[in-house]
């Protein structure tokens, strides 16, 4: 693995493709500048489960998709 670990997980609806995170890295040590400046957009195809994507400042953050839930039992009649 080249780099240090990614400690920062941010999950998206199951068929979102674009989204907005707030990198908790730069909200913490200032170097987002406010909220505004902590926030960045990305694009995670459907096909994809997760990405690892950086800030502006390059902090990692990994992209995932929620888990699929099981539905409810299905009923069937004879």
């Amino acid at each position: 693995m080249i780099g240090p670990p990614v400690r920062q997980v941010a999950t998206i609806e199951r068929r979102a493709t674009g989204f907005n995170v707030l990198c908790d890295r730069c909200v913490q040590d200032g170097s987002g500048e406010g909220w505004i400046g902590a926030t960045f957009s990305g694009r995670l195809d459907l096909d994809l489960e997760c990405g690892i994507f950086l800030c502006r400042n390059g902090h990692a953050v990994r992209v995932q998709r929620v888990r699929a839930t099981a539905g409810p039992a299905s009923i069937v009649a004879a």
